[in-house]
């Protein structure tokens, strides 16, 4: 039977397989519903339970973690968030991570896409707007890091409509394009299939012909992408360049993830409910007589087989990107009243407490204080 619950504006719906993995592997699962604003920490600390906490951001597009560290793209923001439950001092009997808010970047609007962490622990993103890379800077908007050969001026005219982002080591490896042009919304004027997979340091097309692609991952020495505006998950051989389709998931794909033998990311239904002609997702829907749908998928990278794993009805229509918390059955995520709990007070560099220290932070129940509000709005669906 499947877990279901019911927010004001979105019914959420998880299949009873995809709970059992969750369950088997130990992991969390964050989910950003873009234009709605919602950040969705999905967990199954037990068997007989699921929760969902739900934070509201202003658009929430990437998402990425390092370590301890969670960052999180809005509208005109970048939002950094800690674990504060690595420190000693903090302990929690409900959650195995709590990411509190640090930091935050203001940027203006960037379009921001697709983001990762770097080698050096900054959130490096794609600018699609400026159809460049950028990280955020103390004192400016980005500091643009790469481009691709052809965009020869930073404007903010989405020439290419630069989306997707492949780290390898802790640098950009590949991104993905909707077309190489420089115009101004250059891309939307291209065919569909003119996106492509461009290699960073090689400044050159490694996979074109591609409709719309996004989010371009290596995961065990293979390099995969998401084929957006085809509805397909798929593979691109390294040496030829040849893209081969694993998998027709009825959506457009974004937010590329991985678990166990599993490929996880969104598929999302046409923006403003409407299908556009000659888009090859759009046709296949309809020649298969196949609904649109927003839900969270995730694909068996040996055999193909497609899991649809939490679907989503209601306001919500899109799902952006999607990140793993390997090794945590349950997460939470403050939003910013809750980290400003008085009694939530960290110290950096200090490893341990004392007996009477550590008893205070017991009298007030450090993070389940300061969280009470999620917990409150983290809605606990019980199996019937």
């Amino acid at each position: 039977m499947q877990q279901q619950l019911a927010q004001p504006h979105t019914q959420i719906a998880c299949s009873p397989e995809w709970l059992a993995l969750q369950q088997q592997l130990g992991f969390s699962v964050v989910m950003g519903t873009r234009s709605m604003g919602d950040l969705l920490v999905l967990s199954v600390p037990k068997p007989d339970s699921v929760n969902f906490h739900i934070v509201q951001f202003p658009l929430c597009m990437g998402i990425d973690i390092q370590g301890d560290h969670l960052a999180v793209a809005c509208q005109t923001d970048v939002r950094q968030y800690h674990d504060i439950l690595v420190n000693p001092s903090i302990n929690s009997p409900v959650y195995k991570k709590c990411y509190s808010p640090k930091s935050i970047s203001f940027t203006g609007d960037l379009d921001i896409h697709e983001m990762k962490y770097n080698h050096a622990g900054q959130p490096l993103f794609a600018a699609s707007k400026y159809s460049c890379l950028a990280t955020t800077s103390t004192t400016h908007s980005m500091k643009p890091v790469w481009q691709p050969k052809f965009i020869k001026e930073l404007k903010p005219v989405d020439a290419c409509h630069l989306n997707g982002l492949c780290m390898e080591n802790g640098e950009a490896k590949y991104v993905t394009l909707f077309a190489p042009t420089s115009e101004p919304n250059g891309w939307r004027n291209m065919p569909f299939n003119a996106g492509a997979l461009w290699a960073v340091e090689e400044q050159e097309a490694v996979c074109t012909g591609l409709v719309q692609p996004h989010s371009p991952r290596l995961h065990h020495g293979e390099l995969y992408v998401l084929n957006s505006g085809a509805g397909e998950f798929g593979l691109v051989d390294l040496k030829t360049g040849k893209y081969e389709c694993i998998a027709f998931v009825g959506g457009y794909g974004r937010g590329l993830s991985f678990i166990g033998d599993y490929a996880v990311f969104g598929i999302s239904k046409p923006r403003h409910n409407a299908y556009i002609q000659n888009f090859p997702l759009h046709d296949r829907l309809r020649a298969l007589g196949e609904i649109d749908r927003c839900q969270l998928i995730a694909v068996h990278l040996k055999t193909g087989d497609v899991m649809r794993a939490v679907t989503f009805e209601g306001a919500a229509r899109e799902l952006f990107d999607t990140v793993i918390i390997p090794g945590c059955r349950h997460a939470v995520v403050m939003d910013l009243d809750e980290a400003q709990h008085p009694d939530l007070v960290v110290l950096e560099g200090v490893d341990a407490v004392d007996s009477t220290t550590k008893k205070d932070c017991d009298d007030v129940t450090a993070v389940d204080t300061a969280v009470d509000t999620a917990e409150d709005t983290a809605e606990q669906a019980e199996q019937n």
